[in-house]
């Protein structure tokens, strides 16, 4: 009697907890028992005993337990009624349960429902899909994680891990009726795969694992598109086969470094832009000699792409080439203020001397405004002495004293260190 009586708290609980999260069947027998609460009278009770006798099939329904379970606990609820009722025995028997049969069904409540959040199964992965595919997809993790890992049936999770790992890494075909396209798909179910890695690593390991050998036979560029996708991600990064990164490394090596679009424009081959994920460089090594062999403007069109801190050292040659004021402007707005956060210490005065030493970005006056931008995000090397020496350096440097003297960043690294750069 005590086993069923946790079970019904149990199921009415979680539907509780399945319509606030918009279940309408839940919530249908929620405004049930929210009148039957609000009344407390004969007809409240009789409403109850309804709600009752229709629990497991509601948590049928809901997916909260599946057909077998729902006969383990249909039995539950006969034997309690003999309990409760004793004298339905034929000639006035009474029905006496063993310790163990007792125990035997309170071990079915606990493994069918009493241990589990409210998890469910075609219906969590029908709500997987929908939200993958509706227009306004948030990928954010712990919400992901939340509605469709911690609330959803072992069988279910499996399935929601497959057709995420087969999305993000086939780029699979999607119905028209989405109103989204197979790249979106697999960038949304890329999002949801590396989330998904925060709950359960070696889950989602698995159905990479599994999804591999597919990807194995895919061409070329499609693969090389995956990579681009999910090159950060390290669970893919280590799965993918030691013959597969050598064909790639051979492909990209062969690979012109310029690409011209359908316009007739010339500009670097974005591919390039894998250089900086560092999981990338280790599988791959072609990535990284291929960015090194580009000339210092190029070089900055790939940074503008994928700012990283595999990149930061290109800084001072890239600052220390660019032949024009305009050219000086627009590199330091490509490559240096976007890896301000990424900077390390050792790297910044080499930066700052090559800014300070090539006239075309000491003698711009866009690069006064640049400077002060580029200290304001570089928070972490704010106190470095290298910017007083840089303020300085300009100021000797300086082609007409009235002009191009840096007062502004003289003024916040005055204000934030007390240092006299006057």
């Amino acid at each position: 009697m005590a086993t069923w009586t946790a079970v019904c708290a149990d199921i009415i609980h979680k539907l509780y907890q399945l319509a606030e999260d918009g279940d309408g069947t839940a919530a249908e027998v929620v405004k049930r028992i929210e009148r039957a609460r609000s009344t407390a009278d004969a007809e409240a009770v009789k409403t109850m005993q309804q709600v009752e006798g229709k629990l497991l099939q509601n948590a049928l329904d809901l997916e909260l337990i599946d057909f077998v379970e729902h006969r383990q606990l249909e039995r539950l609820q006969q034997d309690r009624n003999l309990c409760a009722h004793p004298s339905l025995r034929p000639l006035g028997d009474v029905f006496t349960p063993s310790g163990e049969y007792a125990r035997a069904h309170l071990v079915a409540a606990l493994d069918a429902l009493l241990m589990h959040p409210p998890t469910q199964g075609r219906k969590a992965f029908a709500r997987y899909t929908a939200h993958v595919s509706d227009p306004s997809f948030v990928g954010h993790a712990d919400y992901l994680v939340q509605m469709f890992a911690q609330r959803v049936k072992s069988s279910a999770w499996k399935q929601i891990l497959g057709i995420a790992a087969k999305h993000a890494m086939l780029e699979l075909e999607v119905p028209e009726d989405t109103g989204i396209t197979a790249s979106v798909a697999a960038d949304r179910h890329a999002l949801c795969l590396i989330a998904f890695a925060q709950h359960d690593r070696d889950a989602v390991q698995e159905a990479v694992t599994k999804a591999m050998s597919t990807f194995n036979g895919l061409p070329i560029q499609k693969q090389l598109k995956t990579i681009r996708r999910l090159g950060t991600f390290d669970v893919f990064m280590d799965a993918l086969d030691e013959t597969v990164c050598q064909q790639i490394g051979t492909y990209v090596e062969r690979r012109p470094a310029l690409v011209t679009s359908a316009s007739g424009a010339v500009a670097v081959d974005p591919l390039l832009t894998l250089a900086g994920v560092d999981a990338v460089r280790d599988r791959i090594p072609a990535f990284g000699s291929k960015f090194a062999e580009l000339l210092p403007g190029q070089q900055a069109g790939v940074i503008e792409r994928q700012p990283s801190a595999y990149f930061t050292d290109c800084l001072a040659p890239i600052l220390a080439a660019a032949g024009g004021w305009r050219t000086a402007e627009r590199l330091t707005t490509m490559t240096v203020i976007p890896c301000a956060h990424l900077i390390p210490p050792e790297q910044l005065a080499s930066i700052l001397t090559a800014w300070a030493e090539n006239p075309q970005c000491r003698e711009a006056s866009g690069m006064t405004d640049l400077a002060v931008t580029f200290w304001t995000q570089a928070t972490h090397l704010q106190s470095h002495p290298a910017w007083t020496a840089f303020v300085k350096r300009v100021r000797e440097l300086a082609l007409d004293p009235q002009w191009f003297q840096y007062e502004e960043l003289a003024a916040v690294i005055g204000y934030k260190d007390g240092t006299n750069v006057s």
